[in-house]
């Protein structure tokens, strides 16, 4: 993939997960309602002269769409996560390149003579970083959390 194409991949994630966080709200929002109007309903047997049957049956069509809320919920999560791991992955593979190509220029500056005394240990952290990062993006795209062995 292409830096290009990677930024372009990256901004699509994070609009995506804009959208994810916009319905997650709204889908919140959705489910105190439904909450608030399952408390209400009983009185509407008691005061508002309906009867039991239909006081029963607002409650079951109520129930069923905060059940179905809840369950779309679980599916954006779902999502939500499969976007915030693709989003890490990519993240961390653009810094892994913008460090590649810090990295190949200390090592020119070091074949031209350079003789600054801590361009090893600059070119070392770099190294060091690429290969962590690069073990982290991995875990990132197959789901694993293991952790770095020292």
């Amino acid at each position: 993939m292409t830096m290009p194409e990677m930024k372009r991949a990256i901004a699509t994630l994070r609009f995506l997960l804009a959208a994810v966080n916009s319905k997650d709200e709204e889908l919140d929002n959705l489910i105190r309602q439904f909450r608030r109007q399952l408390s209400r309903v009983p009185n509407y047997a008691l005061h508002g002269g309906n009867s039991l049957d239909a006081t029963l049956s607002m409650m079951g069509e109520i129930q069923e769409r905060l059940d179905k809320v809840v369950e779309t919920r679980t599916h954006l999560t779902a999502i939500k996560k499969s976007v915030q791991e693709e989003l890490q992955a990519l993240d961390l593979t653009e810094k892994i390149e913008h460090t590649k190509r810090e990295l190949a220029s200390l090592k020119i500056r070091r074949q031209d003579g350079a003789a600054e005394a801590n361009l090893q240990d600059e070119i070392g952290e770099l190294e060091r970083f690429i290969e962590e990062a690069s073990v982290r993006a991995g875990q990132a795209i197959t789901g694993e959390s293991a952790e770095l062995d020292a």
